[in-house]
């Protein structure tokens, strides 16, 4: 059984370069594209993309709207679609301007691929978030262990989160010389940490629990102090794998590499919040945590912006669209609140 067209796998490899060399897409983002074309694909068994038209196009929107999804056995969202149906709208517009496709693909046939503005509207709309409370993360480090290496590790890191607001992806490639606790901040070289869209980022620590402060910068003085560590050496270490003397593995000690991915990450956050009673959250959610508590603390534009621009955002905007939402029960308690002034 054939399971792939020779003819559509030369031209999507045409495209996917053209994505990432001239309009300067990321990997992940290209990832996504050749999953959406992919599903194309499956829905017309293969069919050539010189033969796309408005009835194809109709049957993929039908045949996505009844997709589930693995992990929930839900429907797709609508957000999905349109994301999906997007991704293949750039892709069959350039498609419709290469030499072999512009007489065979026709423009108005694509716009069959847009989605009803109804199910545009509700993929666009602010979706209530879950979030932990700075308490609730105080909480959870201080009921975590510091005994082990592998223990001050995870409660550090936790501590660093709420800090930073920092992206898992940056976290495991920063360094011990990208931190200056003197002046309490963090350089994200994009040349050597995995920022965001590979900007320059300085983040100082948010004015959250001094607790959070005392756990981090005990645990810098452990690296340099007790561990050693130079200043290339990784913030946080994966952890070593070992034998010990009844040839069992031991997992107690740090290594001197960085987690290769976030997985760890996640990992010890959730296993953290569990220990603790407490709904698991997320390390991303920390940054919506950070919006909150700007909320609270920032009585000026200057002040949210210099807030926002410490989260990697250029625009505040982003800050309030993104991670801004505000839970309809407290929006009930604002307005009420406004008009007893």
């Amino acid at each position: 059984m054939t399971t792939f067209n020779a003819e559509n796998e030369r031209i999507k490899r045409k495209y996917f370069e053209w994505e990432k060399e001239a309009n300067g897409k990321g990997d992940k983002t290209i990832d996504n594209i050749r999953r959406a074309v992919h599903l194309f694909e499956q829905s017309t068994k293969l069919k050539s993309f010189k033969l796309f038209n408005k009835d194809a196009a109709i049957a993929f929107k039908k045949e996505l709207r009844t997709k589930k999804n693995q992990r929930t056995n839900d429907f797709v969202s609508k957000t999905y679609l349109l994301h999906t149906t997007r991704f293949l709208l750039g892709f069959f517009k350039w498609l419709s301007s290469q030499n072999g496709y512009k007489r065979k693909i026709c423009l108005s046939d694509i716009a069959y691929l847009n989605l009803l503005d109804k199910d545009v509207q509700i993929a666009r709309s602010s979706k209530s978030k879950r979030f932990p409370t700075v308490n609730q993360i105080l909480r959870v480090i201080k009921n975590m262990p510091a005994d082990t290496e592998i223990q001050k590790r995870n409660r550090a890191l936790i501590a660093f989160l709420i800090l930073t607001g920092i992206r898992v992806n940056a976290v495991v490639s920063i360094k011990l010389k990208h931190i200056f606790l003197e002046e309490g901040y963090v350089e994200q070289d994009p040349n050597e940490v995995k920022t965001k869209f590979g900007k320059r980022i300085t983040t100082y620590f948010f004015p959250v629990d001094d607790y959070f402060t005392e756990v981090f910068v005990d645990w810098i003085k452990f690296l340099k102090n007790e561990k050693f560590f130079d200043f290339e050496a990784p913030l946080f270490p994966k952890t070593s794998i070992a034998l010990d003397q009844n040839d069992q593995f031991k997992r107690d000690q740090l290594d001197t590499a960085p987690w290769q991915t976030t997985t760890s990450i996640r990992d010890v956050v959730k296993e953290a919040f569990i220990s603790a009673d407490l709904y698991y959250y997320n390390p991303h959610s920390f940054r919506n945590t950070l919006v909150k508590l700007a909320y609270e603390l920032c009585k000026t534009p200057e002040e949210f912006k210099a807030w926002s621009q410490n989260l990697g955002h250029n625009n505040p905007l982003t800050t309030f669209t993104s991670y801004g939402h505000i839970e309809e029960f407290n929006q009930g308690e604002i307005i009420k609140r406004l008009g007893r002034h």
